[in-house]
């Protein structure tokens, strides 16, 4: 049973005195500006087209769920285009609606979408080409990301050789179990071949795979098939091109809930791994409830790996594990993973550029995936971690309620830090809620690991930095899972 529907059912029961709330999309919080003195964006800042992606639950029916769609925002406070995809309707419903930018990026987007009318509380990052997303309604939590898209690429038919990555909380092949998958696609002419490897359920396979993707249409939407030739199963696909080296990807089978990206390969892929990384990665614990997130950061040379990872599962923190490990390339790209002394995969990376890579993880009771990106230092410190970010983080509190949060970091390059957010805490079906302005203190080692704790110890942060303006970030306070990114503004 996979964390976000089991998580869910345990709130119906602790929730059953509540009364229930009619139309899932209903609802919204506080609309609370942040920190509007601290910055300079306005409605304007918002323009063009965003490609967004969610993933959550219901708070009241328990069911997860996974949105895609794109927006189209006018530079003045209207919603005037967008289609919009769910878990629960792949319609392509018409997207319409309003939304606020204030001074430091915050704000909020109320549209129709495939699942009713729902408002979300956003921040601006990278100079507004990337937005994060939290569900601000009650009934509602969820966490993601938009990105501007490329207009002139929007209406062209995927073509290259992609890599892909995938996370399933209901299977398409099978929907009582969960499924992480990373592969390669190359297309051309609307057909493709490639391979992948996928966690099924706690059970690791390597298929062949064929697809199909039919042209997109309007704003840049398509539908497409994976085959995994080996099970002769297929999986429906709603895809949104972000530009022409970047789709995200929405299953389309009837009951199933997942999504995930998939991004143009660039460079050489044989040389596999190597130089130092930055990673973050998440997912389902198969024995457990509550889901597993992890980050850290390796150094890959030669066919050895090494490095440092902090964890939380079922709220339960392994603080700086160290590893070290061997690994084997392939001219493919793919990149096995083992303990130096057993053929049998700990994790299988895919190569996307000499900079990034998507893998899969094999540890036993885990179906984890996740995201590995070169740094571009290997001397951090406190002072070039210097700046106001944008963060989103998404997951669980095993009180238990789901709780989504986004907003700003203010680090000042000595060991000063300060958070302005807004928090989704499902518990309290009171939606996005404001707990005021939280301050403490950071730290950061020669290898990008970044520590902070704020309002006394209330939340403790560790993220590894990929470079001075953009990490992974995960909460480890004990009873919660939750993990995200900060960017630079």
């Amino acid at each position: 049973m996979q964390a976000f529907t089991t998580i869910s059912r345990w709130l119906l029961l602790s929730l059953g005195a509540v009364s229930v709330v009619s139309g899932i999309g209903c609802g919204s919080g506080g609309k609370v500006v942040l920190n509007s003195a601290n910055g300079t964006f306005t409605n304007a800042s918002l323009k063009g087209s965003y490609v967004y992606q969610l993933q959550g639950a219901s708070v009241l029916s328990g069911a997860a769920y996974r949105e895609a769609g794109v927006f189209t925002a006018d530079g003045t406070g209207k919603i005037t285009a967008g289609v919009d995809d769910s878990s629960m309707n792949v319609a392509g419903t018409g997207v319409t609606g309003t939304y606020t930018v204030s001074p430091d990026g915050t704000g909020f987007i109320s549209m129709s979408t495939s699942i009713g009318q729902i408002t979300l509380a956003i921040t601006l990052a990278s100079s507004a080409r990337r937005l994060d997303l939290i569900e601000n309604d009650a009934s509602l939590n969820a966490a993601g990301t938009a990105e501007l898209q490329d207009s002139q690429a929007s209406g062209t038919s995927p073509a290259g050789t992609f890599v892909f990555r995938l996370h399933q909380e209901a299977s398409a092949q099978n929907q009582s179990q969960g499924a992480s998958q990373v592969g390669s696609l190359t297309i051309q002419n609307g057909t493709g071949t490639g391979n992948m490897d996928q966690n099924l359920g706690g059970t690791l396979t390597s298929p062949q795979l064929s697809s199909t993707f039919n042209a997109p249409g309007q704003l840049g939407r398509g539908t497409a098939s994976l085959v995994d030739t080996s099970a002769n199963f297929t999986t429906d696909f709603v895809y949104y091109i972000v530009n022409s080296g970047k789709m995200v990807l929405l299953v389309s089978n009837s009951g199933a809930v997942g999504s995930g990206n998939a991004e143009l390969v660039s460079g050489s892929l044989g040389a596999g791994l190597s130089g130092s990384y930055a990673f973050g990665s998440r997912g389902d614990d198969t024995t457990s409830l509550y889901g597993v997130a992890t980050v850290g950061q390796f150094t890959a040379t030669a066919g050895s790996i090494s490095g440092v990872e902090d964890a939380m599962q079922d709220g339960n923190y392994s603080p700086g594990v160290s590893f070290s490990n061997c690994y084997s390339s392939q001219a493919s790209g793919r990149v096995v993973v083992t303990n130096c002394s057993s053929t049998s995969p700990l994790q299988v990376f895919w190569i996307i550029s000499g900079s990034r890579a998507f893998f899969i993880d094999n540890t036993s009771g885990r179906l984890e995936d996740g995201t590995a990106d070169l740094q571009n230092s290997n001397a951090f410190s406190v002072s070039n971690v210097k700046g106001q970010y944008a963060t989103v983080m998404g997951g669980i509190d095993i009180s238990p309620e789901l709780i989504s949060r986004v907003g700003t970091m203010q680090f000042d390059g000595s060991g000063k830090l300060g958070l302005t957010e807004l928090v989704n805490a499902s518990a309290s079906l009171s939606g996005g809620q404001s707990p005021g302005a939280l301050s403490g203190t950071y730290a950061v080692s020669s290898n990008g690991r970044v520590t902070a704790s704020l309002n006394s110890g209330g939340l403790d942060l560790v993220m590894y930095a990929v470079s001075g303006s953009t990490a992974y970030v995960l909460e480890v306070n004990t009873g919660v899972v939750t993990s995200g990114t900060v960017d630079l503004q």
